[in-house]
């Protein structure tokens, strides 16, 4: 029968003249562009979130292409002269290919819509996929209003070598080179992260590695962000004769890399430098195919990968469960998987990594602005208080294994104790040392009775309120081992409603304790100042004995309920 039925489905084939695995490459890059299409428009169904940050992005994306309108023409007709004019072009250039690189490699959680590893079952070699990938990369807004802004650039380098050029000879070569050398550097921008993304699904990068790379991404963005906030404290102090005498040195060096030669060639050719021109051609398109063979290789391997798993990194070392300073029991138990949570799984280290870039922060401003020295010994007490959050959805994070703590009838006190005794161990130190390094630091050592009780009080509260928020609003986490970038959980409303009441609910006992510690620091009274502190610490523990007696009562009672709500990951 099988045969049969083989021979008439042959027969069939042949007379509609079908031949399977065989299709011609442009009908295979037409059906690439197809299905990035499909599954664009299918990502913003029923994603109000996405819509509403689109069309925000676009909104800034629009008023970004008006203002480079706005500099162009500042810097050609406008001004009268054209002598800055090239070095803004370079220069945005060399910044827009750089952007586009630097995007995918510190922004982890983003993934390539038409990932490689997702045609590891098909008959296709990255040689035949990648015409197509490259196509479906251009079907992107960030690639539209790239593309605008290359044709913006465009017209105005058009008007520069017909107004400012250097004869008509160099006019001609400049204005036969701009349209080729302009859409070289587009296609070099849609090339970078395609063939990062690429890489990164590819087995030359583990599973662990790409897990620490998220965490990694999002601390370098946080440290951007500080950085850029406390460059902006000190502008008004910034050597604007300086800045104008280096900036023209480092965009001619950028010119001669891979970021900025393809988009300097025509403004070379202009201004009359022919060898030059020639040179950053060469570079550029060097860069481009090497960044396209690289590709292909890292789209090989992803193939591969997809088929074969992830490269392993060796034995795993086998250890206890129950830490050796902890009584072997349900809470030695917990304790004892919440640390390896902490020390693993990537949801929680990211919120440890946060922590040591906000402190780092908080000292610079201290010394960048003396007078806040005050307010980042304030912040640095809130971030303790803020550490509650980071145990906030804890069964939301177990997902699917939180039946094992239900079966084996673990007691719903030892389970909340050990979760919380975790993450003391690993934030009660560190505070100890910030509390007590900071105030010696900005020169406020009478201010350490404050800030260290009051921060241990502040976290002790954290840790109940987050407790009772956990079995209160409890909602499914996104799977582990998800970059930070990448996780939707945060977005649901249980995770909006559990952390405002949160907040809210550390920092109303806390009230007391903040009015007596301002009247302290504001009359230097030493004794009013330990007061606020040990008032915190005690608010702080009455709140963690409360909220630790209602989340035990609730979760006793509803377990199955709560593991209801949070048995599958989003």
């Amino acid at each position: 029968m099988v045969g049969v039925l083989s021979t008439e489905h042959a027969r069939t084939a042949a007379a509609q003249d079908v031949r399977h695995g065989d299709i011609e490459r442009r009908a295979l890059v037409r059906l690439q562009l197809r299905l990035k299409w499909t599954l664009w428009k299918r990502s913003y169904r029923k994603n109000i979130g996405k819509l509403i940050g689109t069309s925000i992005g676009a909104l800034y994306a629009l008023g970004g292409l008006a203002g480079l309108v706005f500099l162009f023409l500042g810097t050609t007709l406008w001004a009268g002269e054209g002598e800055l004019f090239p070095q803004i072009v370079r220069g945005l250039g060399a910044v827009t290919v750089l952007v586009w690189f630097l995007i995918p490699v510190f922004a982890f959680g983003l993934d390539d819509t038409l990932d490689p590893r997702a045609f590891a079952l098909f008959p296709r070699s990255a040689k035949e996929l990648q015409p197509g990938m490259f196509a479906a990369a251009a079907l992107s807004l960030p690639s539209i209003f790239t593309l605008l802004a290359i044709g913006i650039a465009t017209a105005f380098e058009l008007l520069w070598l017909i107004v400012f050029g250097q004869g008509a000879g160099w006019i001609v070569l400049g204005a036969l080179a701009l349209i080729p050398a302009n859409l070289a550097g587009l296609a070099l921008c849609l090339l970078l992260p395609r063939a990062w993304f690429a890489h990164s699904a590819s087995r030359t990068s583990s599973r662990k590695g790409r897990e620490l790379g998220g965490i990694l991404g999002f601390m370098v963005m946080f440290g951007a962000i500080y950085a850029f906030s406390l460059t902006a404290q000190r502008i008004e102090d910034l050597d604007t004769a300086w800045v104008r005498e280096q900036l023209p040195r480092a965009v001619d060096v950028l010119a001669w890399t891979p970021l900025g030669a393809l988009f300097s060639v025509p403004m070379d050719l202009a201004e009359g430098r022919v060898l030059t021109a020639l040179l950053r051609a060469l570079i550029g398109a060097a860069t481009i195919v090497v960044v396209w063979l690289w590709w292909r290789r890292s789209i090989d391997l992803s193939l591969t990968s997809a088929l074969t798993g992830d490269a392993s990194s060796g034995q795993a070392k086998v250890s206890p469960l129950v830490p050796r300073f902890v009584p072997v029991g349900p809470f030695g138990a917990v304790m004892g998987k919440a640390l390896r949570y902490w020390r693993r799984d990537t949801r929680y280290l990211a919120a440890l990594g946060i922590y040591p870039v906000v402190i780092v922060f908080f000292v610079a401003m201290g010394f960048i602005t003396p007078e806040a020295r005050p307010m980042m010994l304030g912040m640095a007490v809130f971030m303790c208080a803020m550490t509650g959050l980071s145990v906030s959805n804890e069964f939301g994070f177990d997902g699917p294994a939180s039946w094992v703590n239900i079966v084996t009838g673990l007691p719903a006190r030892a389970n909340l104790l050990g979760r919380i005794a975790a993450i003391a161990v690993l934030m009660v130190p560190a505070v100890v040392v910030i509390t007590i390094g900071l105030p010696l630091l900005f020169g406020l050592p009478h201010l350490i009775p404050m800030t260290l009780l009051g921060a241990l009080g502040a976290m002790l509260a954290g840790w109940g309120t987050s407790m009772v928020a956990g079995v209160m609003l409890p909602y499914p986490s996104s799977p582990p081992g998800t970059n930070p970038m990448k996780d939707k959980s945060a977005s649901s409303s249980n995770a909006m409603l559990s952390m405002g009441i949160s907040m809210v609910a550390v920092f109303v006992p806390m009230l007391l304790p903040l009015g007596v510690g301002i009247w302290g620091a504001v009359t230097d009274s030493l004794v009013l100042i330990t007061v606020a502190g040990a008032l915190a610490l005690v608010i702080g523990v009455v709140v963690l004995l409360v909220g630790l007696r209602i989340a035990s009562v609730r979760l006793e009672a509803r377990y199955p309920d709560i593991f209801q709500k949070v048995h599958d990951h989003l």
